[in-house]
């Protein structure tokens, strides 16, 4: 079994509740199927070289987070990315969405 170095548990949101996500400054559309402090998974068409900084805006149940991230990660239908500017009440906001998806 391969170890996780993840600092942050991620949580799968269920797929009636994935969250939308949006590009800020490039093309970007899809769904949140994992988050957690540190980053998520974003299903997407588009693709980015892992490095590329994408800030982004997640939405759910009437929560805004908006974001930068670097791609971490490309995979086929989707985006790893790594959270490099979380603060305040976005950071806030982010664990509150973390917590209510935690089984």
């Amino acid at each position: 079994m391969e170890k996780d170095y993840r600092r942050y548990e991620r949580v799968v949101i269920p797929e009636d509740k994935l969250l939308a996500c949006e590009g800020l400054e490039r093309a970007l559309d899809g769904l949140v199927s994992i988050v957690g402090l540190g980053g998520m998974f974003i299903r997407t068409r588009e693709s980015y070289p892992v490095g590329t900084v994408v800030g982004v805006r997640i939405r759910g149940d009437g929560e805004v987070v908006e974001t930068e991230c670097v791609v971490r990660d490309v995979e086929p239908g989707g985006l790893g990315v790594e959270f490099v500017r979380l603060r305040g009440q976005h950071e806030e906001t982010l664990k509150k969405i973390v917590d209510r998806f935690k089984s």
